[in-house]
């Protein structure tokens, strides 16, 4: 979309792992399969698996000894009478059996056992919206991985507009009992802002994406007016941009929580992955108001169901809102470096 999006009207559902639908997507499951582990970063991909409450997710290594994933998860552990440690900004928690899985091929894993989970407190504090915006948890291994390259993440980082961006998860609620690694594509995307924001003149605001499930074409669309209803234009754009790239593409829903979203981008001919952000849940666009969460377990056999329906990303970054840092076409991100001392002290055992 080429419009910042305004405050979010949005109810959104956190996509836990339970016994739902994990994915809906375009191709089979052996195509999605296939997409991931061709790609770069593959192999930083987990599998978060809590043995002792009973709950999955997704994340992404980050350092030798962390991981990151959604903070809605790793929620749990603090009802959990676990020994959590209140350290003003952060608040951390020592699980019980909670574990970490990595795999180079299908058929090759390795698991490590989490010793801490560093949350946010402007997550923890639960204020209206900050829970969505702040949906970020850190994980702390027992030992460092030495076979898999963690993930960098940038300082910075342009956003283009029909720019595809690849979700690589473990969801597997559709697939029970069942540890695939699989990979989708998102393929438009609509900027909004928390109901609970920054100050809007700010030089950088924190904002959250979105990212509809469509109905494809083989042909692009009449291009809409912006008089149109925001599933037409969305729809627009995302075929625009599928057309041009005919990847697999999906939906996020329950087990996605926590997968790492990767922006592509091309430099003098060649194609790159950066991290931008995690899968934190899904909601219906504004207009539709559609009753979806009565609808997951049909959604994988009835996908029609599904349209309009969009995958919600939070991210580390944050808008650059200076005159000279944005286009039509093209919005500039800043990381927050909160995270970064988070991701830093946690590996390093200055936070602890």
């Amino acid at each position: 979309m080429r419009v910042v999006g305004c405050k979010a009207k949005l109810v959104i559902f956190v996509s836990l792992c339970i016994k739902l639908t994990a994915m809906v997507g375009s191709g089979t499951i052996q195509e999605h399969q296939k997409l991931v582990y061709e790609a770069p970063y593959h192999e930083a991909a987990a599998l978060i698996t809590d043995n002792d409450i009973g709950f999955t997710q997704s994340g992404v290594l980050v350092r030798k000894n962390i991981v990151l994933t959604a903070a809605h998860g790793m929620q749990l552990l603090l009802n959990a009478k676990y020994p959590i440690k209140d350290l003003g900004n952060y608040v951390l928690v020592t699980p019980k059996k909670l574990s970490v899985t990595f795999s180079i091929t299908p058929n090759t894993h390795v698991t490590y056992k989490v010793e801490k989970v560093l949350l946010d407190s402007r997550y923890v504090r639960f204020e209206v919206g900050d829970q969505h915006k702040y949906d970020i948890a850190l994980l702390k291994l027992s030992e460092e991985v030495e076979s898999i390259t963690p993930v960098p993440i940038a300082n910075e980082i342009a956003l283009e507009t029909d720019v595809p961006m690849l979700v690589q998860t473990w969801g597997n609620a559709d697939v029970p009992r069942q540890q695939i690694k699989r990979g989708f594509y998102l393929f438009e995307w609509s900027l909004f802002f928390p109901n609970k924001d920054e100050d809007p003149l700010a030089n950088l605001r924190t904002v959250m994406l979105g990212s509809i499930f469509f109905e494809p074409s083989d042909v692009v669309p009449n291009k809409p007016n912006i008089n149109d209803p925001e599933s037409t234009q969305r729809r627009y754009f995302a075929i625009k941009s599928w057309l041009k790239h005919k990847r697999p593409y999906g939906l996020a829903l329950p087990g996605t929580s926590g997968a790492p979203v990767y922006v592509e981008t091309t430099i003098n001919g060649k194609t790159s992955l950066s991290f931008f952000g995690l899968v934190m849940g899904y909601a219906s666009i504004g207009e539709e108001n559609l009753l979806i969460y009565k609808k997951l377990e049909d959604l994988s056999k009835n996908p029609n169901d599904a349209y309009n329906v969009q995958t919600i990303i939070t991210t580390p970054f944050r808008l650059n809102m200076q005159p000279t840092a944005n286009t039509t076409d093209k919005k500039h991100f800043t990381l927050d470096k909160r995270y970064l001392r988070m991701i830093d002290g946690l590996s390093n055992g200055s936070i602890s």
